[in-house]
C-alpha cells in the first residue's frame, strides 16, 4: 500500500513539473501566449476607454456649466434704479422734461414741458418695469384733464432693457376703467417714449 501511495505522489509531482516547463518553454504553443497578451491588452484598453469616456463627460459637464454660467450672466436682472435720460434729448442736462427717475418711491414724469407733470410709481415685472400713474404732480395746474378718473392699477408705460445699459420706454397711455382713454392717450408719448441711458 505504501508503494502505491508513493508511486501516485511521484506521478503527480512529475506531471506538475512538466506543466510548469510547458509554461516556461519557448517552444510551447505561441497562440497561448498571444491569447493571454490579447486578454491583458483588451483589459487595459477597456480601462483606458472608460477613463477617456469619464474625462470627456467631465469636459462636457464643465463646458455645459460654463455655458449655463454665461447664460445666467447675460440674463441677470437689469438694475433699473437711477436717473435715465432720453437719448434723443441729451441736451436736457438739467432733466427738465426728458429724464426719468426710477426708484422705489413716487417719481415725477413730464408729459409736456412747463405744463403737464404726473407722479408715477415703478413696479418690476420679470425683466421689465411697469410704470403706473398715481396722481397729477403739484407742478400741473391743468384741471381740464380728469386726473381722478385715470386707473392707478393699469400700466401707462413699460420699461425694458435694450442692452449696453439702455432702457426702452414704451408708452401705453392712460386708462379709465381698464380701457385706454383715447382722448388722453398721446399725453406723454412725445416726451417719454424712446430709449434711455443712465445719466
Amino acid at each position: 500500500m505504501r508503494a502505491t501511495v508513493f508511486l501516485l505522489c511521484l506521478f503527480l509531482s512529475i506531471t506538475s513539473c512538466k506543466d510548469s516547463e510547458k509554461n516556461n518553454d519557448p517552444d510551447a504553443d505561441p497562440n497561448q501566449n498571444i491569447n493571454q497578451n490579447i486578454d491583458q491588452n483588451s483589459g487595459q484598453n477597456l480601462d483606458r476607454s472608460s477613463q477617456e469616456d469619464t474625462s470627456e463627460s467631465t469636459e462636457n459637464y464643465k463646458t455645459s456649466d460654463s455655458v449655463s454660467e454665461n447664460e445666467s450672466n447675460s440674463n441677470k436682472i437689469f438694475n433699473f434704479t437711477g436717473t435715465f435720460i432720453n437719448t434723443d434729448h441729451m441736451e436736457d442736462n438739467s432733466c427738465e422734461c426728458y429724464c426719468i427717475e426710477v426708484n422705489e418711491g413716487p417719481s415725477e414724469l413730464c408729459l409736456k414741458e412747463n405744463d403737464l407733470y404726473i407722479d408715477a410709481r415703478f413696479e418690476r415685472s420679470g425683466d421689465k418695469m411697469n410704470v403706473y400713474f398715481t396722481s397729477k404732480s403739484p407742478k400741473t395746474n391743468n384741471n381740464d384733464i380728469p386726473w381722478n378718473k385715470f386707473d392707478t392699477g393699469t400700466p401707462i408705460a413699460v420699461l425694458s432693457p435694450e442692452g449696453n445699459g439702455t432702457l426702452k420706454l414704451d408708452w401705453k397711455g392712460f386708462s379709465i376703467d381698464g380701457k385706454i382713454a383715447v382722448d388722453y392717450a398721446l399725453y406723454g408719448k412725445k416726451t417719454l417714449e424712446g430709449t434711455y441711458k443712465k445719466k
